[in-house]
């Protein structure tokens, strides 16, 4: 036998993060689309994934969470709505995020979510502390929407969380992004890195080097440590380097331990920046998909990476970022080519 039985790992909760379309009313520069949006799902197949998602955590004993998201979820409002809706009655999900970018939050869309229990908070996206720095990459006009959106669901007692995908283009306003997050009311601030796919492909030269990296997130580590005004999520990979003896910063990928993506035609993925089709939920499930797929099999296990993160002291804490090295390198199981050390 290759492999003893893996039951997913890493806490007591499973984590789905789902594609509902991926139509969008913005084209991000660094975007991990590549424009062409798969087909998407009817309704009733939509609640049938949720029915193969509450089989398969009651299997695993597991709180399922999600994250319901786009594209930009907002364009699908009635069948969003719906989901939330059957999500909110099951017992076996705990509760969900949505993504999107708030360009479609009114008043009264930020009232009506705020009558679900189980969404937990609203995540929109800021590049930068600027007009200038954020609609250069996200839109004309999209720093003001944002903002305006944070305001919105902040008014209607909705947590929200901003996320900001660092590169060259933005990575010196972090710290002010960090201020303006704060004084926003926003309640998490997450930092991703670029990975250099989709539309985001020809930005190859924007990605941070190991250095920057390393300097960003030393900066970023004491500012988040020292009475920051917005709770930074340090559980990344590679940020572990920076505070080993801190179990909350860095994190081993979910890809194949705790998490899986469904795209908008069912399509299952490891992570959705790592996107190699795994199977379809629909034909599969994701009983079958989560014991048989090859490429989880061999996600799990360390043995398989190569380079510096075969031998990493840290290889417990952190395998760094699998898609990362993959559309650096080709190999997903390769060192992380923004490790520093």
């Amino acid at each position: 036998m290759k492999q003893s039985i893996h039951e997913p790992g890493l806490g007591d909760e499973f984590y789905f993060q789902w594609h509902l379309t991926e139509r969008c009313n913005r084209a991000c520069r660094h975007c991990y689309q590549d424009g062409n949006p798969a087909p998407e799902l009817a309704l009733d197949d939509l609640f049938r994934i949720v029915d193969l998602m509450e089989g398969a955590v009651r299997k695993w004993e597991k709180q399922g969470t999600l994250s319901l998201t786009g594209g930009e979820p907002f364009l699908r409002r009635d069948d969003l709505y719906a989901l939330m809706d059957r999500i909110d009655r099951s017992d076996l999900l705990a509760y969900y995020d949505i993504l999107t970018n708030g360009s479609l939050i009114t008043e009264d869309e930020a009232q009506r979510l705020a009558e679900h229990h189980k969404l937990r908070r609203v995540q929109v996206s800021l590049e930068g502390a600027t007009a200038e720095t954020n609609d250069a990459i996200r839109g004309p006009g999209s720093f003001e929407s944002t903002l305006n959106a944070i305001r919105l669901l902040c008014k209607a007692g909705i947590d929200v969380s901003v996320m900001s995908t660092i590169s060259r283009l933005n990575y010196r306003e972090i710290p002010e992004l960090i201020e303006l997050t704060g004084h926003e009311k926003v309640t998490t601030l997450a930092l991703e890195r670029l990975i250099p796919e989709g539309a985001g492909e020809n930005m190859i030269d924007q990605v941070l080097s190991s250095d920057e990296l390393h300097s960003l997130y030393e900066q970023v580590y004491a500012l988040a440590t020292n009475n920051s005004p917005v709770r930074m999520l340090l559980y990344r990979p590679l940020f572990t380097l920076i505070a080993p003896e801190d179990h909350t910063a860095g994190a081993l990928c979910s890809a194949g331990n705790n998490a899986l993506t469904i795209m908008p035609d069912g399509t299952v993925f490891p992570c959705r920046r790592l996107p190699i089709p795994i199977g379809n939920v629909l034909s599969d499930g994701f009983y079958k998909i989560w014991y048989e797929s090859e490429v989880l099999w061999r996600l799990r296990n360390p043995q398989n990476l190569s380079g510096k993160c075969n031998n990493c002291s840290l290889l417990t804490q952190c395998r760094g970022c699998r898609a990362m090295a993959y559309f650096t390198t080709g190999d997903y199981m390769a060192e992380d080519p923004q490790c520093w050390l």
